[in-house]
């Protein structure tokens, strides 16, 4: 995937970022305010709690000011677009890497959640409880996300920073993870987000990174609405249940001698450290599977970018003796960033 060399705010991802979430808190207080007094001019409220309305805020939030920037900085979306097509061995490979590294990025989440809540999981489990259904779920939790998401940071921000891959990669989950504004989900969603621009590099395809974003969100979501499908709700007060309660809960009625046993044996053992535990177990030989898929798929690319005769080259890693190395400057728009991050993430917690 090219660099873009152009100057000024083309070339500065952070100065994007810095403009993308200013543009997302006030987008988001002015669509709030608006909320409010169309809800008191006698609109019903529901529309505003639809999700609907939910998938409209995504596009404001995150996409529009992109097509903002592309118009104030005369630049072109088709530009930065890495579109190549994705042939059916890839779409396989991703499939079974995304499926096989969901647990690590599951042990990553249970950890945070011994440090910071989990607002993600919050969320995730109060629309899941709300009745909406499934198809409605994947495409509000899914498949927007998966595509607003991608084209923002895989394919505008990734296509605009400079250097080596690593870097890039590097750089680009960072970016991501701070655009989550809270703590908890800036741990894996930089795991995540390096995960997604490596592939999106390596097939020169952004929908590469969706097809992968949306197979981790879609699957979560559908693990999530079958669970409590098959439960039934959360009782009230059912999240402040010690794990030996719930699990002495879930055989009562048709085993109480067993309930009994179990509550004994888990009686003590705090849930996030079992869930840790549990998670940890899957993820040890899923993340090795993932590994060798990963593997396969780097193959693969390769074999496709020498049949197209492409040369892999660092278009902006320069050495020494082809030009100076740049001086380390302070970039002030990733530290207000930085600083709007720290604020929202610490009011949120």
């Amino acid at each position: 995937m090219g660099t873009i060399t152009n100057r000024g705010l083309k070339a500065s991802p952070t100065a994007f970022m810095l403009f993308l979430v200013v543009f997302f808190i006030l987008s988001s207080i002015v669509m709030e305010v608006v909320a409010y007094l169309l809800i008191e001019a006698g609109v019903p409220q529901a529309i505003f709690s639809s999700m609907w309305y939910m998938i409209l805020q995504q596009f404001v939030r995150l996409l529009l000011p992109l097509f903002i920037w592309l118009r104030i900085t005369k630049d072109s979306f088709k530009a930065h677009m890495p579109n190549r097509r994705l042939d059916l061995v890839n779409i396989i490979y991703i499939f079974f890497f995304t499926l096989l590294a969901m647990p690590a990025v599951m042990l990553v989440s249970a950890i945070m959640t011994m440090l910071t809540d989990n607002v993600a999981a919050d969320m995730m489990g109060y629309l899941t409880d709300a009745g909406h259904p499934w198809w409605l779920l994947m495409l509000t939790i899914a498949v927007t996300p998966a595509i607003v998401e991608e084209l923002v940071f895989r394919g505008y921000i990734q296509s605009v920073q400079r250097g080596t891959i690593l870097k890039v990669c590097l750089f680009n989950g960072f970016l991501f993870g701070l655009m989550h504004l809270n703590f908890h989900q800036f741990a894996y969603t930089f795991i995540v987000g390096v995960g997604w621009a490596y592939i999106v590099y390596i097939t020169k395809s952004v929908w590469a990174g969706v097809w992968s974003h949306f197979i981790m969100n879609g699957a979560n979501v559908t693990l999530l609405y079958w669970t409590m499908s098959a439960a039934g709700a959360m009782p009230e007060g059912a999240e402040e249940m010690t794990l030996a309660e719930s699990m002495r809960d879930a055989f009562i009625e048709t085993d109480p001698e067993l309930a009994q046993r179990v509550y004994e044996f888990f009686y003590g053992i705090d849930v996030n450290v079992f869930a840790i535990v549990v998670v940890g177990l899957i993820a040890i030989p899923t993340a090795i599977g993932a590994f060798f898929v990963f593997k396969a798929l780097i193959r693969h690319n390769a074999e496709i970018a020498m049949r197209l005769g492409e040369v892999e080259t660092e278009a902006t890693e320069e050495t020494p003796e082809e030009a100076p190395q740049p001086r380390i400057r302070f970039d002030w728009c990733l530290a207000l960033v930085i600083v709007i991050f720290i604020i929202f993430a610490a009011v949120l917690w």
